[in-house]
């Protein structure tokens, strides 16, 4: 409780000084969930002003492309309508306007430089874009160097018609410097600390696809010359952090292999590899919405954090170096705090800023105790302060509950702590499926080492039981079984013929029926033909069968291991759960025997509904332990399972292929045409039934609107 309430203390504390006028953010914050929905959040930054060049003091921005914070504080306004750079300090107080330097006693200026950047020294980068090339200045606005086009130096790298103009740039702590030109497709252009070009680096791979491929070979000239062009993502932005990787954002582009997603916003290693790593459910992609999120710039921060910035909804988005979205700020509007068309985004401190070339502004964040909570348990763990790391993600859920990072931050510190099995439960509260299978992994070693006696003491004794039990039978044993199979036939005979069985009856027969199940899914070709002809199924024991495989189903969407199952279990309903599979399954017996009975096929709906029954036991079998056992496998033996559940699944279809070609008494071949057919009848009925459904909604949604209308002009 007093823990509590120092936290709240300081959360109060931390409001008090920030300007009452910026305690309301025009914006929600929010987060998303394994199933990427939102899920509200506490505010990460609030606004506090919006400066324009007015409150600097040289006149209105125009239409300015790229910021920077330097390390010292202060800040750089790539003001490109303006063709000049305005150095202000911290408190946006103007220092120096830069619109220009001079070049061996020549004056030159600059004309709509659009990327900057300041290194530790205070030498000054800018991509003078329209003056196709980059100015280096020193820290007294002295030129340095001027890095014309690369072209000039390696012809063999570019097109005839090959343009510098540089966008944006960066530069590393070594002095070399990643340039993105304007229509250069084929990655970053990069250059050592003299200015000497050095090559490209991160283009996006083009991988066509299979259709691309046959369209290019059979298609004519003109239809060649009119299909799109593969071109990689264009990057968009960059930033090169403390460790020498490179941050960059791409927009459009078509590479072929449908994963565009996943290179909007990179990092690239020394070797040009994109390393940046991503979670399946959770990339860092921005919003999970259409229109897709634009990234038009990233920036590199503590810890492997990077936050990237969102033009098409104005909305900063941060994640940690897992790919965990950390939190989301901003957002399009005209108050403060809201944007028209961000640009460029830094931070220095606790203050974050955010340039728009539409409002020639730039807005100032001031982070709250909760970001500061985030950064500092991500930077505990990083520096292997494990029990300090749990104790601030504990806080943090103590502000926000709901954050699924927050778990996963504890469930990693106490991991590195041993506590596996505890690590194991925050896992699963985060829905982080990939550390819960390392967690499981080392909980089940532990476990193993801790009951190997006991564990080598039954092995032992099943393989003793098993030799023991497989040993060869007597030879009269074999005559015994024979006469035990007929009488078995003449008991199946006698119960068929009564026209009323007693309840005892009943049951022995369902248990017979279920009995002979196993013999089907082994000797398949015998089995449906005495379940047709010798009346060795029965309909109760079939419809028990069915029960079964329903149940079968539903225990495996509902307890299959936390590692393979991604199901949201808040969408669980049973009565839709059990419609799929009954749906499917009586449509595949309607369809079936209406079509075979135009084909002279030879089953009965009963001998279909039977024999398809029995066709369901290897998944009844196979699955029902193969979930149980699912709750011990890793990541690393999903392979395992796939081929149990894949192999129970093509063993059933074999049963139901085999099961109508005797039944209907088909060849091989008339029974796959059937099967076709069947399969293209399910379709279209499926289709139709929803058709169906929709118009009666709409119809019904109709009268309501005509009865809500009429009642409320009544």
């Amino acid at each position: 409780m007093k823990h509590k309430c120092i936290t709240a203390l300081v959360f109060l504390l931390l409001l008090v000084a920030v300007p009452a006028a910026a305690q309301v953010a025009p914006y929600q914050s929010y987060t998303y969930d394994f199933w990427r929905n939102m899920v509200a959040a506490p505010q990460a930054y609030i606004p506090v002003r919006a400066v324009s060049g007015q409150d600097i003091g040289v006149g209105a921005l125009k239409g300015p492309q790229d910021l920077f914070a330097a390390k010292d504080g202060d800040i750089y306004i790539a003001d490109s309508g303006n063709h000049r750079i305005i150095h202000v300090n911290k408190d946006f107080e103007l220092v120096r306007v830069i619109s220009g330097f001079d070049n061996q006693g020549k004056s030159e200026r600059f004309n709509n430089p659009r990327g900057l950047h300041v290194a530790e020294d205070g030498t000054i980068y800018i991509a003078d874009r329209d003056n196709n090339r980059v100015v280096v200045l020193d820290s007294n606005a002295e030129l340095v160097r001027i890095i014309d086009s690369p072209a000039k130096d390696r012809p063999d790298q570019f097109a005839s018609d090959f343009r510098f103009r540089p966008d944006k740039l960066s530069v590393d702590k070594y002095g070399s410097l990643y340039v993105i030109s304007q229509g250069v497709y084929d990655g970053l252009l990069e250059f050592d600390d003299k200015g000497t070009f050095l090559g490209f680096k991160g283009a996006p791979r083009v991988i066509p696809s299979l259709m691309d491929y046959i369209w290019r070979l059979i298609g004519t000239a003109a239809q060649k010359e009119r299909m799109a062009l593969f071109l990689p993502v264009e990057h968009t932005n960059l930033c090169v952090d403390d460790r020498g990787f490179i941050y960059a954002t791409a927009v459009g582009g078509v590479v072929g292999d449908g994963d565009e997603e996943n290179r909007w916003v990179r990092r690239l290693n020394t070797a040009g590899m994109d390393v940046l790593r991503r979670i399946n459910n959770r990339k860092p992609i921005g919003d999970y919405l259409y229109p897709p999120s634009v990234f038009v710039d990233v920036l590199a921060r503590e810890y492997d954090i990077y936050s990237v910035l969102d033009r098409e909804r104005g909305r900063i988005f941060t994640y940690e170096s897992g790919g965990n979205l950390l939190y989301v700020f901003g957002g399009l509007g005209d108050q403060v705090g809201g944007f028209r068309t961000p640009v460029a985004i830094a931070e220095h401190g606790d203050e974050f800023y955010v340039l728009d070339s539409m409002k020639n502004s730039v807005t100032v964040f001031h982070a709250t105790y909760y970001k500061d909570l985030i950064h500092k348990a991500i930077g505990a763990y990083h520096e292997g302060r494990f029990d300090e790391s749990t104790a601030l993600w504990t806080q943090v859920l103590e502000v926000n509950a709901s954050f699924d990072m927050a778990y996963t931050g504890t469930g990693r510190a106490k991991l590195m702590q041993g506590q596996y099995a505890e690590a194991m439960a925050d896992f699963k509260l985060a829905n982080d499926r990939e550390n819960y299978s390392e967690a499981l992994k080392f909980y089940r070693k532990s476990q193993i080492e801790r009951y190997f006696g006991p564990l080598l003491l039954a092995v032992a004794v099943l393989i003793l039981y098993a030799l023991f039990a497989t040993r060869k039978a007597p030879e009269g044993s074999v005559a015994e079984a024979k006469a035990q199979i007929a009488a078995t036939y003449t008991q199946v005979q006698q119960w068929e013929a009564m026209e009323k069985r007693p309840l005892s009856v009943n049951i022995k027969r369902v248990l017979r029926g279920l009995q002979f199940a196993f013999h089907v899914i082994v000797s398949p070709m015998d089995g449906f033909w005495d379940l047709k002809h010798e009346k060795r199924g029965n309909v109760p024991a079939a419809v028990v069968l069915l029960i079964l495989a329903i149940i079968t189903y539903l225990v495996a969407i509902q307890y299959t291991g936390f590692v393979f199952n991604e199901r949201d279990p808040r969408t669980l309903n049973i009565a839709a759960e059990v419609f799929s599979v009954l749906a499917p399954f009586m449509l595949w017996c309607v369809i079936n025997w209406s079509l075979t009975t135009l084909m002279n096929g030879k089953g009965t709906f009963k001998d279909i509904f039977i024999a398809s029954t029995y066709s369901l036991v290897p998944l009844i079998l196979v699955m029902l332990p193969l979930t149980l056992i699912s709750n011990v496998m890793t990541l690393e033996e999903r392979a395992f399972y796939l081929l149990f559940a894949i192999a129970s699944a093509i063993w059933s279809a074999l049963l139901l292929f085999i099961g109508t070609m005797v039944i209907h008494e088909y060849s091989a071949g008339q029974t796959f045409g059937v099967f076709v057919l069947i399969t293209a009848g399910i379709v279209v009925a499926l289709f139709l039934g929803f058709l169906f459904a929709d118009m009666f909604l709409q119809f019904f949604g109709f009268f309501g609107e005509v009865y809500r209308e009429l009642m409320f002009r009544l």
